[in-house]
Formats: structure tokens, C-alpha cells, sequence
């Protein structure tokens, strides 16, 4: 961020109760310095038994975030059961719900739980049912392309295209679809340059790397 922290996304692994555990970090997202040493001004450190690098906790398996420096803001993406994919606005010391609150089911199509929204927990800015599998994240601050600045560029695994999110300040507003059919995307970035490069697997023998152009005006 613009302080040179680094933010670390952990899944769940498996552990469903002890995400809301604060002792231990699966679940979690946690905030270090480059050098691991953990800030004193983290939400939980100095409280007893927990981890002094978690921010925030309640995530099941975030596989993008990204930081918005124009608004010092931190976006991530995380997949739900089956349904329930998550667009997620990370905000210090928040839980975000992960088990006790889903929009999704189990895989075998029983209720995981009763609740999608609860008291004290951070509801998602946007949820997917079905899942789309988000995988990777980037934010458009380039002007290449025209009517993209400040979108969310999220890669969907399980429909093979990529999400082009447009956003109302921390609201999430529309989505559409590019590249699609393409493979499933891993990895969406925005070069020094400004052009746009996605990763994609299930294409090939060796997957694809992608390069956005933008349409000639």
C-alpha cells in the first residue's frame, strides 16, 4: 500500500472453525512489513492469543487482491462453496463472515449454513452464484483504454473469460465479460507500460499469455 506494507491472503485449508479463530492464520489476510517484522498498529496486536499480523479474517480461499492507490483501498476476490464467490472491499480488523455466513452451499448440496448476512459481519460488495472461480485481480489505471480507468479486472476460472467490473466509489455498479472462452485465467496485470497481460491455462500445451490492445479509434 502506500505505506509499503504487503498484504498476505491465507485460505482456509480445510479448517472451517478456527477462520474465526484470531490464534490461528488460516483464513486470514495478514498486513507485514518486506522484511516480515509485524506493524505495532495492526488491529488484533497486543491482544492476547492472537496473531499480531492478521487485518482482517473470515475468508475461505481469497485468490486475488489488489490495492487501489488513486483511493488507498484494498480489493480482493475469494471463491465461495459451491456459489458464493465473493468481491470483497478489505478494511482493517473486519471478519468477513467465512463459515458462519455464505451465499453459497456445500459442494454436496446441502445447506452450510443458514446465514448470508449476519451482525458484525462484512457483507461482500458483490457475490457470484453460480461461482465464477475469481482468480487474480488488477485495477485499470492506465488510459489505453477507453471507459476502463478504475475498473476491477478479475479472472473467472470456471467460465473461462474475464470479469470487467465497473465500480460506484466502493460499490460494485455492472460487470461484462472479455476474452471470452479464452482458458481459464490465473493472473491479470497491468504493465509499467500500460497494457494489459493475462495468464491462461487449459489452452495448449503450455497455457497462453495474453496482450490486451486496445481497439483502434
Amino acid at each position: 500500500d502506500k505505506d509499503k506494507f504487503l498484504f498476505v491472503s491465507v485460505g482456509e485449508r480445510g479448517t472451517q472453525p478456527k477462520v474465526q479463530m484470531l490464534d490461528n492464520d488460516h483464513g486470514k489476510i495478514h498486513r507485514i512489513f518486506d522484511d516480515g517484522k509485524v506493524p505495532t498498529d495492526n488491529p488484533f496486536a497486543g491482544q492476547e492469543g492472537a496473531h499480531a499480523s492478521i487485518w482482517t479474517y473470515g475468508h475461505r480461499n481469497p485468490q486475488g487482491m489488489v490495492y487501489d492507490a488513486v483511493n488507498n483501498r484494498i480489493w480482493s476476490v475469494e471463491h465461495g462453496p459451491k456459489g458464493g464467490d465473493e468481491l470483497n472491499l478489505i478494511e482493517k480488523g473486519k471478519n468477513y463472515g467465512w463459515p458462519k455466513a455464505s451465499y453459497g452451499i456445500n459442494y454436496d448440496g446441502t445447506v452450510l449454513t443458514p446465514n448470508k448476512e449476519l451482525e458484525g459481519v462484512e457483507n461482500p460488495k458483490h457475490y457470484w452464484v453460480p461461482s465464477i472461480g475469481p482468480c487474480g485481480m488488477a485495477i485499470v489505471t492506465t488510459n489505453k483504454y477507453p471507459g476502463w480507468k478504475g475498473n476491477l479486472l478479475v479472472g473467472a476460472l470456471a467460465f473461462t473469460h474475464i470479469n470487467r467490473i465497473t465500480l460506484d466509489d466502493t460499490n460494485y455498479k455492472s460487470e461484462d465479460r472479455i476474452l471470452q472462452g479464452k482458458g481459464r485465467f490465473r493472473y491479470v496485470a497491468e504493465s509499467p507500460d500500460g497494457f494489459i497481460y493475462a495468464l491462461a491455462e487449459g489452452v495448449g500445451a503450455n497455457g497462453v499469455l495474453y496482450k490486451l490492445i486496445p481497439a483502434a479509434k
